[in-house]
């Protein structure tokens, strides 16, 4: 009766914290969730008053709502896990200004196209760029760039060619850079996830350079 009750009272906790849970195989609770994040956020009240105050600066901005803001401290969950550092980050106030333009492209360009969107990295911290062998100028050090995905799971190479569309539409005066990380090779490799940021009308894909992309 005891293993009953307390099996019952699991499932109560799991319905009533939905999609928060259950989303990576083997463990209960995703360390990049809103539950995760939550969690974090009450350790420090420092935390919670830089993310509060990042979300006051974004709704003077206009840029709010484009994404859940709480989104923008995840540095990277993948690589994070792998080089044992935190999976959140309140990015340093000085780069706050840096996020707005490629907010903006997400809410103006990305989302008509192709729906709604969750980041899965924005600001990386310098150790964790060096762990992951990112660019040593890469946007995301800067706070100028989103790694996303469409929140109903979009992938293969009819969306990535749907993003190759969508930034050919809005030009070189929109500076947008696109990673398109689809290789026909690998057709699972990214799992429609890409880059974007307003530092430059480029793209690129899974090896990082133009000529891997799939806009070409």
């Amino acid at each position: 009766m005891a293993w009953f009750i307390l099996l019952a009272g699991l499932a109560i906790v799991l319905i009533s914290r939905g999609p928060d849970l259950l989303r990576i195989p083997g463990t209960m609770l995703s360390p990049t969730s809103r539950t995760a994040f939550d969690s974090w956020l009450n350790e420090d009240p420092a935390r919670a008053e830089g993310h509060a105050a990042l979300l006051e600066y974004l709704t003077a901005q206009g840029v709010s709502d484009v994404v859940p803001v709480w989104q923008l401290t995840r540095i990277d969950g993948h690589y994070a896990r792998r080089c044992d550092l935190p999976v959140f980050r309140i990015p340093p106030r000085e780069l706050w200004p840096n996020i707005v333009p490629a907010l903006r492209l997400v809410r103006d360009e990305v989302k008509p196209r192709v729906g709604e969107v969750e980041v899965l990295s924005s600001y990386r911290t310098p150790d964790l760029n060096t762990c992951a062998r990112g660019a040593s100028r890469s946007n995301h050090l800067d706070f100028s760039a989103l790694d996303l995905r469409t929140v109903d799971g979009k992938s293969g190479p009819d969306f990535y060619q749907r993003l190759c569309a969508m930034q050919d539409a809005a030009g070189p005066g929109s500076r947008m850079g696109l990673g398109a990380y689809y290789d026909a090779s690998r057709p699972n490799y990214a799992g429609g996830r890409f880059h974007i940021d307003a530092e430059g009308f480029r793209s690129w894909g899974r090896s990082y350079t133009a000529a891997s992309s799939p806009c070409r």
